[in-house]
C-alpha cells in the first residue's frame, strides 16, 4: 500500500490498539508470504507505546520488564498476567478473530471459538459457549512470554500481541492445553524435587490444586459438548 503509514507514525498519533493489531499481523501475513518487512513494531519503544494503546500503565512496558515482574505469582502458585492487562490483550485477539484479520486453524480448519473458554461466562461466542476461565489466559500469557526476554532466546520481545499469538498456536491443538500443562508442569517440578531431595510441600500442594482444576475443566467440557 503506497500511503500505508509507519508504525512509528502510528504511535507518535496515538492510533488506537486496533489499529496497532491490524497493522501489526498485516505486517506478519506479508512477511509469511515471503516479502521483506521492518520489524521496528517489536522495539522496546515500540512495545511500549502498543502497552499504552492497551491502557497498561506507563511503567509496565512489557519490554522493558523480566516475567515475574509482568506477571506476578497468584495465590493458586504460578505466574499469571493481571487481569486487567490480561483483558485487554484478549479484548485485541477477539477484536482480530471477530474482523478476520487471525484466522486460526486445527487441522485445516478454522476455528474461530478458540478464545470462547475465556470470555465471560453464560453467553456464546462464534456459536460456542463461553467459559469464564479468564485466569487460565492471564496464565497463558505469562507462561508464554518465556519467548520474550526470560530464557535468552529473545523472539518476541515480550510484545503482548505476538505473545498472545502464541498463545493461539498452542490453543488450536488443544483448548485445554494450558489446563493439562499447569498440571503436568507441577508434575514435573515435584519428581525434580524430590529427585533432588528439596522440600516439597509447597510444590505438593499446587500439583494438587493444578490436578484439581484439570479434572474441572476436563468435566466441564464432557457437560458443554
Amino acid at each position: 500500500m503506497a500511503n500505508r503509514p509507519d508504525y512509528e507514525d502510528l504511535i507518535n498519533a496515538s492510533a488506537s490498539a486496533e489499529k496497532l493489531t491490524a497493522w501489526i499481523i498485516h505486517e506478519l501475513s506479508v512477511f509469511n508470504l515471503g516479502n521483506t518487512v521492518d520489524f521496528n513494531f517489536l522495539s522496546r519503544q515500540s512495545v511500549g507505546g502498543y502497552c499504552k494503546a492497551l491502557g497498561i500503565a506507563k511503567n509496565r512496558n512489557w519490554a522493558l520488564l523480566e516475567l515475574d515482574k509482568i506477571a506476578p505469582e497468584s495465590p493458586m502458585g504460578p505466574n499469571v498476567v493481571p487481569e486487567k492487562e490480561a483483558v485487554a490483550v484478549l479484548a485485541q485477539i477477539k477484536h482480530a478473530l471477530d474482523k478476520n484479520i487471525l484466522q486460526p486453524k486445527e487441522g485445516g480448519k478454522p476455528q474461530m471459538d478458540i478464545i470462547s473458554d475465556f470470555l465471560p461466562k453464560g453467553r456464546r461466542y462464534k456459536g460456542a459457549k463461553t467459559l469464564g476461565h479468564l485466569w487460565e489466559f492471564q496464565y497463558a500469557l505469562a507462561v508464554e512470554l518465556e519467548h520474550g526476554r526470560t530464557r535468552g532466546a529473545n523472539v518476541t520481545n515480550n510484545h503482548p500481541l505476538l505473545t498472545a499469538m502464541v498463545v493461539l498456536a498452542h490453543l488450536s491443538e488443544d483448548k485445554l492445553y494450558y489446563a493439562r500443562l499447569w498440571e503436568m508442569e507441577t508434575g514435573g517440578e515435584l519428581f525434580n524435587a524430590t529427585l533432588e531431595k528439596k522440600p516439597t510441600r509447597s510444590i505438593q500442594e499446587e500439583h494438587i490444586r493444578a490436578r484439581g482444576y484439570l479434572q474441572s475443566r476436563l468435566q466441564e467440557k464432557l457437560k458443554v459438548s
